[in-house]
């Protein structure tokens, strides 16, 4: 008979080594997979999610000036972004909650070929001019920014001494002969900056996925490191702030064009794609827009962009910013903090009104949270709560989360 005691697991991040290594089981240890393995002591890469759908809040219209936005980055407290190529080579400041620009800068004797996704490395900006819609470009290259060389003012002048071009070239391109668009593999439109290089995410228009690159600054090499069926197009990617998460927005044109969005973490090794990956679907074109611009602002929540799309000269969704928090299915508290996961302690269970959640003995303010099987949030708490009323909830698995500063407790049961 199965003990009536819930089993703990406890995962302690500050650890330098691990003990007791021959108990050590693969599998994958995220309660909220669909073969989450209560015995895993360490990330496979092998959860599995349910199709997950969720509807980014939209705050504002974009200017005109933005109508081809493609990069939006926060950095040095301030939100930045830039356009698509053929436009003119200038990075706004700008309030994406508002939607407004603040300032205007303009790098002198730069060329936005392809301006595609922008980042920051402390001190400075990163702009990817590495659009390569043909495959046949050879002056790809990155856009290196002081953030301390713009000045206070609207209209701002960057002198062509202030800023650095860093080309690259993929190391496993060989072919440069003009290809069409969509049989494209070294196109990109994504990019990130951790541990102290840029690294880029493909668009491969040819097989719908993408690569991970390191680029090598000082000899200008992108090395190739793992491959992602992205299933559909990679367009922009952000690292959150405590570097424990990484998105890549997209979109995919089979059926009814629609917009998604991966999630990685508990990535190991210097890959990002070994570890957890849930994908986020977030509506479809006509809605949402052509999405080519995502950035955090706070480890789980930031803004979305999406350039106009127009048809016959109809504008089919103007250009916006959206607010979104991830918060939900990757809590800061997973990467930074003693998860304890907690196996089925809820009473009864399965359930089919009330429930009830055990004693934890935690007087901590904190935020209970309730989800379903497809992410969706069904309740939210400030205060613990022995017992839930679930009679208007659907049938369904559920995932009961309780955080607060110094630990998270995750619980599962089924209503009936």
């Amino acid at each position: 008979m199965r003990s009536l005691y819930p089993l703990r697991f406890f995962f302690f991040l500050s650890c330098g080594c691990v003990c007791f290594q021959s108990l050590a089981q693969s599998g994958c240890p995220d309660p909220q997979a669909l073969n989450y393995n209560s015995a895993a002591t360490s990330n496979d890469g092998s959860c599995l999610y349910p199709v997950t759908n969720y509807t980014p809040l939209p705050k504002a219209t974009l200017p005109n000036d933005l109508q081809e936005i493609s990069g939006l980055h926060f950095a040095g407290g301030r939100w930045w972004g830039h356009n698509d190529g053929g436009n003119p080579s200038v990075l706004y400041r700008l309030l994406p909650e508002t939607a407004t620009i603040a300032q205007k800068i303009n790098l002198q004797n730069a060329d936005n070929e392809d301006w595609e996704d922008l980042t920051s490395g402390g001190t400075h900006l990163y702009i990817g001019d590495f659009g390569n819609n043909y495959n046949d470009r050879q002056d790809l290259g990155i856009y290196r920014l002081p953030l301390s060389v713009i000045g206070a003012t609207a209209n701002e002048e960057v002198n062509d001494n202030e800023w650095t071009f860093l080309p690259f070239h993929y190391t496993d391109q060989t072919d440069f002969t003009t290809q069409p668009e969509d049989s494209t593999e070294y196109d990109c439109e994504a990019m990130i900056f951790l541990s102290g290089n840029p690294h880029l995410f493909s668009k491969n228009r040819k097989q719908r996925s993408t690569t991970h690159y390191l680029v090598n600054t000082a000899t200008g090499d992108a090395e190739p490191l793992e491959t992602l069926d992205a299933q559909g197009f990679i367009t922009s990617a952000s690292l959150s702030p405590d570097g424990k998460l990484v998105v890549l927005l997209g979109y995919e044109l089979s059926g009814v064009p629609k917009i998604f969005c991966w999630l990685l973490w508990d990535w190991h090794d210097g890959l990002l794609f070994n570890g957890n990956k849930r994908r986020l679907e977030l509506g479809n074109v006509f809605a949402v827009g052509q999405a080519e611009a995502i950035g955090f602002g706070t480890n789980r929540t930031g803004y979305i962009a999406n350039e106009r799309v127009t048809a016959n000269g109809i504008t089919i969704a103007a250009q916006r910013t959206y607010a979104f928090d991830f918060s939900a299915w990757v809590p800061e508290s997973v990467a930074t903090k003693t998860l304890e996961i907690v196996e089925s302690p809820v009473f009864p269970n399965p359930f089919s009104q009330m429930v009830q959640l055990p004693d934890l003995g935690d007087n901590q303010p904190g935020l209970l949270r309730v989800t379903d099987a497809q992410g969706r949030v069904m309740l939210e708490m400030s205060t613990w709560s022995g017992t839930l009323n679930t009679a208007h909830w659907p049938s369904g698995w559920y995932v009961f989360s309780w955080i607060n500063p110094t630990r998270t407790v995750i619980m599962q049961g089924l209503k009936q």
